[in-house]
């Protein structure tokens, strides 16, 4: 079985954790979608990059139901104050989302609720933001707050039947169930559900609990992802990370200042329209 074939390696003296976070992030920067520099620094150095406004209201909500703290900032979550004291509105309007999780671990009856939790196999690693049992099952949880409660084309949106739809299968979404019951499998021989508790940042009613189920072959995939990763990595420490700058990632870069490659002129680029290429499309009134 695949727990026999995949060996743990000794990554560097940096010490590595290669997370669902570290997959993606490498996968991105191999796709020309984020920049080396950005991912060495973050993901390999582990220089922190302060929460977003998003990020930020996720952290407190996820503080609030479970009393966990984000692994890569232990400081206790705020909630963001207008002058007058109250909570801002985005804040405001996810308190009552704070009761529909408590009454729904007692709907399911949820018990044994350890937060927080690293699942660590070798190199391989990840924080659960939940681990429980559900009839006596373990479980895996992971609690999400978003914007894009119900969208259907965005990479991160949750609109349910085109999640793992075949026509675009969202997979930035996906690595994560498949990573933590890969991680929980392979520590206790156990293949744990996963579940997705999705709640909308937009009103504070619309709230979904997402089972995810993984084929017994995608597990002896994620191997072989997690070794190719590995193998990335260790080139990539012999070769450096190449910069990748773009007009629109630049100007959002926290690392920018400073940053002898971040790029704010656009290179000039070309197409050739020729006859050829006309006589292709179609002619109005064909």
């Amino acid at each position: 079985g695949y727990e026999r074939k995949f060996k743990p390696q000794r990554m560097s003296e940096d010490k590595i954790r290669v997370s669902q976070s570290v997959i993606k992030a490498l996968t991105d920067y191999v796709d020309d979608k984020k920049c080396g520099l950005v991912v060495e620094r973050q993901y390999i150095k582990g220089e922190k990059i302060p929460a977003s406004d998003v990020q930020a209201l996720g952290n407190w909500f996820e503080y609030e139901c479970t009393g966990a703290l984000p692994p890569y900032d232990p400081t206790v979550p705020e909630p963001k104050l207008l002058k007058s004291g109250k909570m801002s509105v985005a804040y405001s309007r996810m308190l009552p989302h704070i009761e529909n999780y408590k009454a729904a671990i007692e709907h399911y009856k949820v018990t044994d609720i350890t937060p927080g939790i690293e699942l660590k196999y070798g190199n391989i690693a990840g924080t659960a933001d939940i681990i429980a049992k559900i009839d006596g099952k373990p479980v895996i949880i992971d609690i999400k707050t978003t914007g894009l409660f119900d969208d259907k084309w965005n990479d991160y949106g949750w609109r349910t039947d085109h999640l793992a739809g075949e026509f675009r299968p969202k997979i930035g979404l996906l690595t994560q169930p498949l990573h933590y019951k890969w991680l929980y499998k392979q520590i206790h021989g156990i293949d744990p559900d996963f579940y997705f508790w999705v709640f909308s940042t937009q009103n504070s009613h619309d709230f979904k609990i997402i089972k995810v189920n993984i084929e017994e072959e995608l597990y002896e995939e994620h191997t072989q992802e997690i070794q190719s990763t590995i193998n990335f990595l260790l080139h990539t420490f012999e070769n450096g990370f190449k910069p990748k700058p773009s007009i629109s990632r630049c100007a959002k870069c926290y690392f920018r200042e400073g940053c002898e490659y971040k790029k704010s002129i656009p290179e000039i680029e070309e197409v050739w329209y020729s006859t050829n290429i006309k006589h292709l499309g179609r002619h109005i009134g064909d």
